[in-house]
């Protein structure tokens, strides 16, 4: 778990530095936290391939960083420029996030339980 947080911070880092991309949340610490995420729950359930270092296949994980990293580039929406918006779109832009929030913590949530779930079916971690 730390290794898949670590890569997540790396990817996460990169992309904020380079690209000054937060993930759709605009926050650093929310991207980090579904990249880590991912990459944890991605990682201990894919084949561990490539060279192993202190028993860890870091493989799999640094694959799954990456590719969440990439997902979020390109399903997030770019910033765009509004002169004024008016009441009726205020209040629909509310109910969006309100609904993009409760998926957002249904997806931390499946990641979690993804991950600890590999524990319980495969106790024995080589």
């Amino acid at each position: 778990m730390l290794v898949a947080f670590v890569f997540g911070f790396i990817f996460v880092w990169v992309v904020s530095s380079f690209f000054g991309f937060k993930g759709p949340w605009n926050s650093f610490l929310l991207f980090f936290l579904v990249v880590g995420l991912f990459a944890w729950a991605g990682g201990i359930w894919l084949v561990p391939f490539g060279p192993r270092y202190m028993g860890i296949g870091w493989l799999p994980i640094l694959f799954m960083a990456f590719l969440a990293v990439l997902f979020f580039l390109a399903v997030s929406p770019r910033k765009t420029t509004t002169i004024m918006a008016s009441k009726e779109e205020t209040e629909s832009s509310k109910e969006t996030y309100l609904a993009i929030d409760f998926f957002f913590w249904l997806f931390i949530i499946c990641l979690v339980i993804f991950g600890t779930c590999h524990y319980f079916w495969y106790p024995r971690v080589s």
